[in-house]
């Protein structure tokens, strides 16, 4: 093996970016002060300490709960939407239409209607993170279903297969790589959607934790939290979504 597969195997040119980084993150916090840019060492301190008290585990838990909730509810919404434009070109239509205006819409709008509807409960951030994620995931199903190989739906007619069965045996294992897709986007979109939403909306959580760090000045913690969501992305990247790509490929 080269000394550039040892290289690339070890990572070691994002290594090197990531030593610059916190080299240059240390002296931007050396010349403008704790409050400011805390060091890379005082970040690390604090996310020992959410870590030793258990801390973490109650708003990390609070954040994924809802997370889970909206986004799952957005999944469910989007497969039904896909079916429906399998089933009728006119239904295709309305969905793709219905898709582009939550695409357009702002997260802002989404929160401001969600406390005004729903005011200081779990179900702010939830109807938040269902209504940003859903167009995400239902335009991928979508555009999975529109790119279903024809000539496959065609044997189905010849082996006379009804419109549930060719949906189980062709759609579906068709746009199931779609679904993974729009599903690893999705989830990315929902966390920093409903840590957003969690500062206006909820007194736990990511988000509000991080809002109440910077409202006393604990600006080292609102970057301990940031590393937590970062951390919680990479986690569920890879033990779920690329775990589920490697097996649709085998199963594929």
């Amino acid at each position: 093996m080269t000394r550039r597969d040892w290289a690339t195997r070890l990572h070691l040119p994002t290594l090197g970016a990531v030593l610059v980084i916190l080299v240059v993150w240390s002296l931007l916090s050396w010349r403008y002060g704790a409050y400011v840019l805390p060091s890379p060492g005082a970040v690390l301190r604090g996310f020992a300490g959410i870590l030793k008290s258990g801390e973490i585990w109650g708003h990390t838990g609070a954040s994924l709960y809802r997370i889970v909730v909206g986004f799952g509810c957005a999944v469910g919404v989007a497969i039904l939407m896909g079916l429906a434009a399998f089933v009728s070109r006119a239904a295709r239509g309305v969905v793709h239409d219905f898709l582009a205006v939550l695409n357009s819409t702002s997260v802002f709008v989404w929160i401001v209607i969600s406390i005004i509807w729903f005011g200081l409960s779990n179900w702010a951030p939830i109807f938040t993170t269902f209504m940003i994620t859903l167009p995400v995931v239902g335009s991928n199903i979508v555009e999975g279903v529109q790119n279903v190989d024809r000539r496959l739906l065609e044997m189905g007619d010849v082996y006379r297969l009804n419109g549930r069965q060719k949906f189980v045996a062709i759609v579906i294992p068709f746009t199931l790589s779609y679904l993974v897709a729009g599903m690893k986007v999705g989830f990315g979109l929902a966390l920093k959607v409903s840590v957003v939403a969690e500062i206006f909306g909820v007194t736990s959580g990511i988000g509000y934790i991080m809002n109440y760090s910077r409202e006393i000045l604990e600006t080292q913690m609102v970057f301990v939290w940031a590393l937590v969501m970062i951390l919680v992305m990479m986690v569920t990247d890879k033990l779920v979504f690329d775990t589920l790509s490697r097996r649709l490929a085998r199963w594929r």
